[in-house]
């Protein structure tokens, strides 16, 4: 069945303007990943369009040419998911992981120590 997990990116307030990376095997490690991808991203920061890219590189990382595993689609989340969902809102600066959302900095300092 896999670890079926999305990362969604959100840029705009429209939901169906959501940025989605579906992965069919990110689940088991899909918060941590998250969190690492977005630190990589942190120095782009209000930059939309290099902090996606840069988040969607690090987490699809070497598995570019696969023709399984990841998906990317721009919309509503309509994928069902084995994980916790899992969100970063650029509008208003927050990370959403299962029905918790706190700022991105807090987010950061929780799973990686890390700073923003």
């Amino acid at each position: 069945m896999g670890a079926r997990t999305n990362f969604v990116i959100k840029t705009t307030e429209n939901e169906n303007e959501n940025i989605v990376l579906y992965s069919h095997w990110g689940g088991d490690s899909g918060v941590q990943d998250f969190a690492w991808a977005i630190k990589k991203a942190m120095p782009r920061y209000g930059d939309n369009s290099y902090f996606t890219r840069i988040i969607v590189s690090s987490l699809i990382n070497t598995e570019w040419d696969s023709e399984t595993g990841f998906g990317l689609y721009v919309g509503p989340v309509t994928h069902e998911e084995s994980y916790e969902y899992k969100e970063i809102d650029l509008v208003n600066g927050t990370v959403t992981i299962g029905d918790h959302t706190t700022s991105i900095q807090a987010f950061l300092e929780y799973h990686q120590g890390a700073t923003v």
